[in-house]
């Protein structure tokens, strides 16, 4: 929900009694925290002594004081984010599951205090990294202990970790039953359906702690991992359709206990958990030489060169933020186990390392109002044709820039891909802003320009930028506000603001700033060259409902925007379902027709479009079939 950037309104304060309804809404979704809470405050104050409620709101996760702001993920999910004094995201209320009422979810620094609040599922570090990167948690990326997983229910939330650490790096619904289940050897599927990750976008919303240890006071048995290569091959691999909660599982490995980790190290418990199961050996992941940090971070300069930023991609993109070459592509590109650390290395700061790779001919900087930039890479260097890629920590995390600043990304058929079909061959829509014509004096007097006209997300934050350090408008007092001129008050003002406002929070002019601007966005299907429209995109609209009667038919409509053939859909249908097809035209549009099966086939249906690469979220789905209810006599 969080893997690429959102859009939030104006944060406002949280009345004091809509915080004592979190809290009880806490009590009736974590009764086992409260009463572990409860008994701990007993024993805290005298076993002949109750705590009292009051004294209860004290451990609440539920401060006393919040602000809440409502939010828009980048693919349409709508919610509220409740953040502490500090800034910090505590919780968050969304829809998590389509059709199902809005549920209350703690975010990774709220379960960082109160690590009890969610049951809890083990995985690895490596099958994390794709977490982070975007992915669901398979059934086979799971760690099951010796003794099975956790009674739990289909639709329940719960943590992510890793063994040595409950430290939660994810959270999810859960996808299927648990009870039972001592092994998941030869299973498929989604185990857990991810919401928020540690590292993702709403974590960035806040101070960006770093991960903690969180020691786990009861030891677990876990199975014998092996090459953790082969789980994470297990956890990329095609999942398959859902399984039966009440399939057959095999028994996997041999239990291992965690509590006989090494712990007494430099390492802490956590990483040597790691450096354990992982098979590495600790001095490996506890020091990397200064000299071997310098080949990593040369080595990732030149994969992203060669595989993210070539020179179609850099493009629109160029001239690009030092901090964010090494941010958002770099750090993303280091190889598989390997982390990059600027400090590590011998030249200590970024722009040190840049300045060093750009006397070797590797790339031109240029210093643009006090700001570093990388102004072009040499793709034609003499060492580039030597170079050979290899396989970063994730397939997906190189892409993951690109794809946030709106620019495609390439294709990496060269390298060892985690699904069938590469990221490339699914269609994309790229999301581009157009300045109004009230807006176009202070692009033009930033001399922003470019060839088609559109400027990605990520170029209208820098124009702002730009404009608002070339003028030095950033309030010396108070550097989160920008004082406002002519251009700020024309562009981004309404007639009621433009008399009364001085000076604005930067953050909530960069927010106005996108509103403002007239959004196209562009189809990209593989192999074929689309045009850039006005709006939103098209979605396929899924419909399932009651015809004469109890009769239940789906009808999905709108696929021709995606070049997906009606026919051919109804076609496999037919043989998917088992029931009769019929495509008719949509009354009022031309060209445009929608397929009908007989039945409830909505998994069927987005089975099959996911098979045509059309990713889920270009998907409206709209389930009419509910029976209706019984009157009372």
């Amino acid at each position: 929900m969080f893997k690429k950037p959102f859009h939030t309104k104006p944060r406002a304060s949280v009345r004091t009694s809509t915080c004592r309804h979190l809290i009880q809404e806490t009590k009736d979704n974590f009764p086992l925290f409260w009463e572990q809470a409860a008994k701990a405050r007993d024993t805290s104050i005298g076993d002949n002594t109750a705590a009292n409620e009051g004294e209860l709101v004290e451990v609440a996760p539920v401060p006393d004081k919040l602000q809440m702001a409502k939010f828009v993920s980048h693919i349409g999910d709508k919610g509220e984010i409740f953040y502490s004094e500090a800034g910090d995201p505590l919780w968050l209320k969304a829809e998590l599951v389509s059709g199902e009422a809005a549920r209350l979810v703690p975010t990774v620094y709220t379960l960082w205090q109160f690590p009890s609040l969610l049951p809890v599922l083990w995985t690895t570090p490596s099958v994390v990294t794709k977490l982070i990167g975007g992915a669901d948690l398979m059934v086979p990326g799971l760690l099951v202990p010796s003794n099975g997983l956790p009674d739990l229910k289909k639709g329940a939330l719960v943590a992510v970790c890793c063994p040595g650490n409950q430290a939660a790096q994810a959270v999810g619904v859960l996808n299927f039953n648990t009870l039972g289940v001592h092994s998941v050897a030869g299973s498929k599927g989604k185990a857990v359906l991810v919401v928020h990750t540690y590292m993702d976008y709403l974590w960035k919303e806040g101070c960006k702690q770093q991960l903690p240890v969180v020691l786990d006071a009861d030891s677990i048995d876990l199975p014998d991992l092996g090459d953790d290569d082969d789980i994470e091959s297990n956890h990329n691999g095609d999942g398959g359709a859902e399984e039966d909660d009440n399939c057959a599982w095999e028994m996997v490995g041999k239990p291992v206990d965690s509590s006989a980790l090494p712990t007494d190290n430099k390492l802490g418990g956590h990483a040597a958990a790691i450096a354990a199961i992982e098979g590495v050996p600790e001095a490996v992941v506890e020091t990397v030489s200064a000299e071997d940090m310098d080949k990593l971070l040369m080595g990732a300069l030149k994969q992203v060169m060669a595989t993210v930023l070539d020179e179609v991609h850099a493009a629109e993109l160029l001239p690009i933020n030092a901090s964010t070459i090494y941010s958002m592509y770099m750090a993303l590109n280091a190889p598989r186990g390997k982390e990059l650390d600027i400090k590590k290395s011998t030249y200590k700061k970024l722009a040190k390392f840049l300045k060093a790779a750009e006397k070797n001919g590797w790339l031109k900087l240029k210093d643009i109002r006090g700001e570093l930039y990388v102004k072009s890479f040499n793709w034609a260097h003499q060492d580039m044709a030597e170079f050979t890629p290899y396989v970063v920590n994730s397939s997906r995390r190189e892409q993951r820039a690109v794809n946030d600043a709106g620019a495609p990304g390439p294709s990496q058929p060269a390298l060892p891909t985690d699904h069938p079909t590469s990221e490339s061959s699914m269609i994309r829509v790229v999301e581009l802003l157009k300045p109004s014509s009230a807006l176009a004096p202070l692009f033009s007097d930033v001399g922003a320009q470019t060839d088609t006209g559109f400027f990605t997300r990520q170029q209208a934050r820098g124009v702002l930028e730009d404009y608002i350090k070339g003028r030095q408008l950033v309030d010396a007092q108070n550097p989160r506000m920008v004082k406002l001129d002519h251009r700020l008050c024309d562009g981004l003002l309404t007639k009621e603001e433009y008399s009364k406002l001085s000076s604005f929070p930067r953050d909530k002019l960069q927010a106005r700033l996108q509103e403002k601007m007239t959004l196209y966005t562009q189809v990209i299907l593989p192999g074929v060259t689309t045009t850039v429209k006005i709006g939103n995109p098209p979605a396929v609209a899924i419909v399932c409902e009651k015809k004469m009667g109890s009769k239940v038919i789906t009808r999905v409509s709108g696929l021709e925007a995606y070049g997906i053939d009606p026919l051919s859909v109804a076609k496999e249908l037919r043989t998917a379902c088992a029931s009769s097809t019929t495509v008719e035209p949509i009354p009022g549009k031309k060209g445009v027709q929608s397929v009908l099966v007989q039945g409830h086939h909505i998994t069927a249906l987005t089975k099959l479009l996911e098979k045509n690469r059309l990713p889920s979220r270009l998907v409206n789905i709209v389930d009419k079939s509910g029976k209706a209810k019984t009157k009372k006599q």
